[in-house]
C-alpha cells in the first residue's frame, strides 16, 4: 500500500446519511470557520477521522483530549469531514479519492464544500457574493431553485477541484459553494454568508448572529493557521480562482 494512502476510520459505525460537508484551511478560512461553526452549533458527534501514514505527525488537543487533525462528525442525516491544519498539496488527491470513495459507500446524497473565491476588493465589499459549481444538472437545478448564482466561468484549484472530479467519475452528486473572500486574512463575515447559503441548500437552520457578532475574535485566533495555509494555497495555486479561463476571454 502507498505511503500516502489515506484510510476513513469510523469509530462508530455510520449509516443514513444524506449529506457529507468538508472542510480544510483555504482562502479566508472560509470553510474552517463555517464547518466548525456548524459541528459546535449543531453539538455534532466525532465518530471517526482520516488516517496516512503521510499525514504529519501531529494531533489537537480539545478539552484536554487528544484527537486526530482530519476528524469526521455527525449529526442526524449529515456527516462533516474537518480539518484544523492545511492540506499538502502533495495529499490532495489521495484525500480527495478517500472522501468520495466513502461517500459513495455510505451512498451519501451530496457532498458539499464552501471555500472562498479571493477578491481584491473584498475590504469594499458589505455583503460577499456566493456562487456555486454543482457536478450534476440536479444540483445545479438546486441551486437554481435556492437563488445562488452558478459559476459560470472560472477555475477551481486544489482539493475541491479533485472532490468534485472524482465525484463525476464515482457518480457521487457534489457541490461546491464559493464565497468572496480575502486571500489572505481570516474571514468569518464570508464564513457567514457561505452559512447562511448552506441553511438555503440543506435547510440547516444555523443562526449565524453569533459568527458575525465575534468575527474580531475569529480573526485574532486565526492568524497563525491563516500564515500557514497560505503556503499551501500558493503550492495549490488557490489565487487562479479570479481568473477567467483564457478560451473565454
Amino acid at each position: 500500500m502507498s505511503r500516502r494512502a489515506v484510510t476513513v476510520v469510523e469509530t462508530d459505525p455510520v449509516d443514513g446519511v444524506r449529506y457529507c460537508l468538508i472542510g480544510v484551511p483555504d482562502v479566508g478560512l472560509v470553510n474552517t470557520i463555517a464547518l466548525g461553526y456548524i459541528i459546535q452549533t449543531k453539538r455534532m458527534e466525532e465518530i471517526g477521522h482520516l488516517e496516512s501514514d503521510a499525514f504529519p505527525p501531529a494531533i489537537v488537543v480539545h478539552d484536554g483530549e487528544p484527537k486526530p487533525i482530519f476528524r469526521l462528525y455527525r449529526t442526524d442525516d449529515i456527516a462533516a469531514i474537518y480539518s484544523e491544519i492545511p492540506l499538502d498539496a502533495r495529499m490532495i488527491t489521495p484525500v480527495a479519492r478517500a472522501i468520495v470513495a466513502w461517500a459513495k459507500a455510505k451512498r451519501v446524497e451530496l457532498l458539499v464544500a464552501v471555500s472562498g473565491i479571493a477578491v481584491p476588493n473584498r475590504l469594499d465589499i458589505d455583503v460577499p457574493e456566493v456562487y456555486g459549481v454543482g457536478s450534476t444538472s440536479a444540483v445545479t437545478t438546486r441551486l437554481t431553485t435556492t437563488g445562488i448564482q452558478r459559476l459560470e466561468e472560472g477555475f477551481v484549484t486544489g482539493l475541491h477541484a479533485v472532490v468534485m472530479q472524482e465525484s463525476v467519475k464515482q457518480d457521487v452528486p457534489s457541490l461546491l459553494l464559493l464565497v468572496q473572500a480575502h486571500m489572505a486574512y481570516p474571514d468569518p463575515e464570508a464564513a457567514a454568508y457561505a452559512t447562511s447559503s448552506l441553511n438555503d441548500v440543506l435547510g440547516l437552520k444555523i443562526d449565524v448572529h453569533d459568527l458575525l457578532a465575534h468575527g474580531e475574535e475569529f480573526r485574532v485566533k486565526m492568524r497563525a493557521l491563516m500564515q500557514r495555509t497560505q503556503h499551501e494555497m500558493q503550492r495549490a495555486q488557490k489565487g487562479r480562482e479570479q481568473e477567467i479561463p483564457p478560451l473565454y476571454t
